[in-house]
């Protein structure tokens, strides 16, 4: 079984390829997505970042006024790559593997960037890496077009608890830093001794970033994917039997 920790309207298609490969899960979403109003800076930019899906799906009305050529387009993985394809975006340079800030800087596209204006588009908060070393050489902006807002403890959340942690093989799955903490946030809300079952279950994390916050949290079986899709996590959850 997989304990599912996304926002429920984010689970759609992870559902549907769960349900075609017989694997069991429950719903703990941990928290939710709330779009924000950025400011759009009147200026060009010779790059654009996206950070994750959600920066795609929450910027697209917005295109028309950063994409202002000549403009290169970056993505953190393949997955956001893709999301920025179906809305016909042509992106020039993304890590094929292990989908992270930190593989997009190895990049020689990303190492060669000096005198540039760059826009990183994200959500709040979040992972300081590009930031921090494109800003030695570039101009580095933020356009920040969603928040994470965690959930509160509600009977779903018991219930789905109480039978994930019925299941011998059960998998819990976090996609960022701030879903790790919101996840344990609320397991420590229902129970304290839940708090220190659920360390021994396996987990499944999308970065080493995630995987190195884990095993400081006390989890002992964690798994990392390749990239961050649904396809992947799938993949690992089956060819690992889970």
């Amino acid at each position: 079984m997989l304990l599912i920790t996304r926002p429920i309207e984010q689970t759609k298609n992870l559902e549907s390829i769960l349900l075609a490969n017989g694997i069991d899960f429950a719903f703990f979403p941990a928290f939710e997505i709330k779009k924000l109003k950025p400011i759009v800076l009147k200026q060009n930019y010779d790059v654009i970042i996206f950070i994750s899906v959600n920066a795609v799906i929450y910027a697209e009305e917005y295109f028309n006024k950063l994409f202002i050529e000549p403009v290169r387009i970056f993505a953190v993985g393949p997955v956001t790559a893709n999301q920025l394809s179906i809305k016909n975006i042509e992106v020039d340079c993304y890590p094929k593997k292990n989908a992270s800030s930190k593989e997009l800087l190895k990049m020689k596209e990303c190492k060669g960037l000096s005198n540039k204006k760059i826009l990183i588009v994200r959500g709040r908060g979040g992972s300081e890496t590009l930031k921090e070393n494109l800003s030695a050489l570039n101009q580095v902006d933020y356009f920040e077009v969603y928040k994470r807002v965690p959930c509160e403890v509600t009977s779903q959340h018991k219930k789905s608890i109480e039978l994930f942690m019925s299941k011998p093989n059960g998998v819990l799955m976090a996609t960022s830093h701030e879903s790790l903490t919101s996840i344990l946030r609320l397991v420590q809300s229902i129970s304290s001794e839940l708090f220190q079952a659920i360390q021994s279950k396996k987990i499944i994390v999308f970065s080493e970033r995630i995987k190195i916050l884990a095993e400081e949290i006390g989890f002992k079986k964690i798994e990392v994917t390749d990239n961050p899709s649904d396809e992947d996590l799938v993949n690992l959850l089956r060819n690992k039997k889970y």
